[in-house]
């Protein structure tokens, strides 16, 4: 019989808790009192000295940022203990914003995986304290289902002994992941044909003559011989000028810019085919190389002093620029030189600035005002700027009809 009566009383207990009247949230204790105190609504907002919005958005649970000052006048008036005016705001709160709270093991992964300081500078977020627009954004434009999908690599770059920590290494993992999903998604389908390429260096430098479309055309055609390239902007604090991949077992380059010049683009571009050409088997056994400037290895500032020289002699060699060195300030006199040696003039000058940067700083002004203008145009093809970045899947299902064909 006891226990009979043990389950009635448990049945009875959970019925009673069905039944029971929901407890009155902050909005109906409220309502309860104006009509109490027999007051109007605008009588309320001049005795709290709230603004009506504000008072809105707090009785119903909307309002995400609060003055606590303002909780504190509506326990008083609601004459109820502080504390519990506050947990009746949190309960309606999460009532309206439980898929939008960002969960704290999240914040933690987001924070160790990202630097928000350098991608708030960047432009690609807005803010580094909303977690829910920031795994939004970034799992958005990286084509993830889940911010913990994201790994950083962990792979050792070509020529490096992978004994120094990087520095920015957060911003430089979100770099290589971003170029990386860009070439496994555009998935060259043709082989990489070494001898074809070196069959088309010769055609490349006079290509940089024609500004808008002259890289354009070298990306189309050496897509068709195995190497893939793209444009990737820096990100702050990255000084790299390029990057050489292993992707799918072919050549894929990064070109970026953040010296900002004509010239210095197509010195990125040769710099990078000489490792392509010279340097493959290292850079397919480690997946990945970067010129970085801040990289004191010497075996790997051995390795870029080369491909250095080699840009540097193949676009417009020593010899040329000292025979043409006394005329700069002939603007008429450079641009024949330059097209009789089947280069953009803006390079001469960027390369003698180069070469007086340690003496002289006016060079690089004269390099600037002989930049061309057009160079937003030839990079409007490419670019997927950071600060407004398209989703990596969406831009290269029109690179892939425009460019990677």
């Amino acid at each position: 019989m006891a226990d009979n009566n043990s389950k009635f009383q448990d049945i009875n207990s959970l019925l009673n808790d069905i039944l029971r009247p929901e407890k009155p949230g902050l909005k109906e204790l409220f309502d309860k009192k104006i009509l109490e105190l027999k007051i109007t609504s605008t009588s309320v907002l001049e005795i709290l000295n709230i603004q009506h919005r504000t008072l809105k958005g707090i009785l119903e649970g909307r309002q995400k940022v609060v003055d606590v000052t303002n909780l504190i006048k509506i326990a008083n008036f609601l004459q109820l203990p502080k504390e519990e005016v506050i947990k009746l705001y949190i309960e309606s709160l999460e009532k309206n914003y439980t898929d939008n709270i960002v969960p704290p093991e999240k914040i933690k992964f987001i924070q160790e995986n990202f630097d928000l300081a350098a991608l708030k500078k960047a432009g690609f977020i807005d803010s580094i304290t909303d977690f829910e627009k920031i795994d939004l954004k970034i799992t958005s434009f990286l084509g993830l289902k889940s911010i913990y999908e994201y790994k950083r690599p962990d792979i050792k770059p070509a020529f490096s002994a992978g004994l120094v920590k990087p520095k920015n290494e957060l911003t430089r993992a979100l770099w290589i992941k971003s170029a990386m999903t860009y070439f496994e998604d555009i998935n060259n389908p043709y082989e990489y044909n070494r001898k074809a390429l070196i069959d088309y260096f010769p055609n490349i430098r006079w290509h940089s003559t024609n500004v808008e479309f002259g890289l354009l055309t070298i990306i189309k055609d050496l897509f068709k011989l195995g190497v893939t390239i793209i444009y990737q902007s820096s990100l702050p604090a990255l000084h790299l000028r390029g990057a050489t991949f292993a992707i799918n077992d072919k050549p894929c380059i990064v070109l970026t810019n953040y010296v900002g010049f004509y010239g210095t683009l197509w010195f990125a571009l040769i710099h990078e085919l000489f490792h392509v050409l010279f340097d493959w088997e290292e850079i397919r056994m480690n997946t990945y190389h970067l010129t970085d400037d801040e990289d004191n290895e010497l075996l790997v500032q051995e390795k870029e002093n080369e491909a250095n020289q080699f840009a540097r002699e193949y676009l417009f060699p020593q010899e040329k620029m000292n025979q043409i060195r006394h005329n700069l300030n002939n603007p008429y006199f450079v641009s024949e030189f330059a097209k009789n040696n089947h280069v953009h003039p803006s390079i001469i000058y960027v390369f003698n600035a180069f070469d007086s940067s340690k003496t002289n700083r006016m060079p690089w002004a004269r390099a600037r005002k002989n930049d061309p203008p057009e160079m937003s145009k030839c990079l409007s093809h490419l670019e997927n700027p950071w600060s407004n970045p398209t989703p990596i899947n969406e831009i290269v299902k029109s690179k892939k009809l425009e460019i990677y064909n």
